[in-house]
């Protein structure tokens, strides 16, 4: 989980069967931070919702989500990164559907909202692509944090890759290698020569910003 970039919203535990949690939203409540995938000022990155554990930060496996208003029901098809895939709509924020997610287990997850990249990486990622990411997640975490945010909140100065399962270390084109720690590399801009490529030995599940711990 990227500090500053997960806000943990209340939600209202109910009953469920004994091997899931379930939690309800207002999705009024959750359009508040969509919202913000409208600006052109980062028209490659996006807010993204996910289920996590409040004792490990980890990941939830979503086992089925739906929004019902009255009669009317959808449920949704839950991507292997996990991601909600809710769709951004005014006109659903003033009918305001509940909006019912349940994870594996039974511990209830809570819910958080993550910056990432819009668009998904294959079998690589370049150093342009990368340094077009940078400064768009900056922007995106500012645009989040209020008017003032750009004052104190630290810039991006990488990304970070998430893979569904533990990976060796990174190759480059330029024949460098990257950590990767568990599932999870770090790719530092400034690391990156003009045109270099990071290789992939798996698909990412999503991309996030990298800032320096202080």
């Amino acid at each position: 989980m990227i500090k500053g970039l997960t806000a943990v919203l209340l939600a209202a535990v109910i009953s469920a069967p004994a091997a899931a949690a379930q939690v309800k939203f207002s999705y009024s409540k959750l359009y508040t931070q969509l919202k913000h995938n409208y600006s052109e000022n980062h028209p490659d990155v996006k807010i993204g919702y996910f289920m996590v554990s409040p004792s490990s930060g980890a990941t939830c496996q979503i086992t089925k989500a739906w929004m019902t208003k009255k009669a009317h029901y959808e449920e949704f098809e839950i991507p292997a990164s996990q991601e909600l895939p809710l769709p951004i709509d005014n006109h659903l924020r003033k009918v305001n559907p509940d909006v019912f997610i349940e994870t594996a287990g039974t511990q209830a997850c809570d819910i958080s909202f993550q910056v990432l990249a819009k668009n998904s990486f294959g079998s690589e990622v370049t150093e342009e692509e990368v340094n077009n990411l940078v400064p768009q997640m900056t922007t995106m975490m500012q645009d989040l944090g209020g008017m003032f945010a750009s004052w104190f909140m630290p810039e991006v100065e990488g990304v970070t890759v998430h893979f569904a399962d533990a990976q060796p270390e990174l190759k480059t084109s330029e024949g460098r290698t990257i950590d990767v720690n568990g599932k999870v590399a770090i790719i530092r801009a400034s690391e990156l020569k003009s045109g270099e490529r990071v290789f992939f030995p798996q698909e990412p599940l999503k991309v996030t910003p990298w800032i320096p711990q202080s």
